[in-house]
């Protein structure tokens, strides 16, 4: 399992596991995330998980998945959630406004 430089996305250099598709880290410069693969992959000689090369591909980009990511859909259900308790705070007062509760 060899550790790869790839371009992200959105920002700088990712260096990622070949078979995984989660960045281990992320870096501005690919000088940076160049020395974080050798790194990585001499921790990973030391702790007897294998002897991984690095590999260096710039043409290569690693994409997003904002599913996978989950802002979009955390943004939307926050959204959402905020909308029901305002409706559900509106429900509230009106009721007790009907029924003079607390007054």
């Amino acid at each position: 399992m060899a550790l790869k430089v790839v371009q992200n996305a959105v920002d700088g250099w990712d260096v990622i596991r070949e078979d995984e598709e989660t960045a281990l880290s992320n870096h501005a410069t690919r000088e940076q995330a160049e020395e974080a693969a050798r790194m990585r992959a001499s921790e990973d000689r030391v702790s007897g998980e294998g002897d991984e090369p690095v590999e260096v591909k710039p043409r290569e980009v690693h994409e997003i998945d904002d599913t996978r990511i989950g802002m979009r859909p955390a943004f939307f259900s926050l959204g959402g959630l905020l909308i029901l308790v305002a409706l559900l705070a509106t429900v509230i007062a009106i009721i007790a406004a009907v029924t003079g509760f607390g007054s």
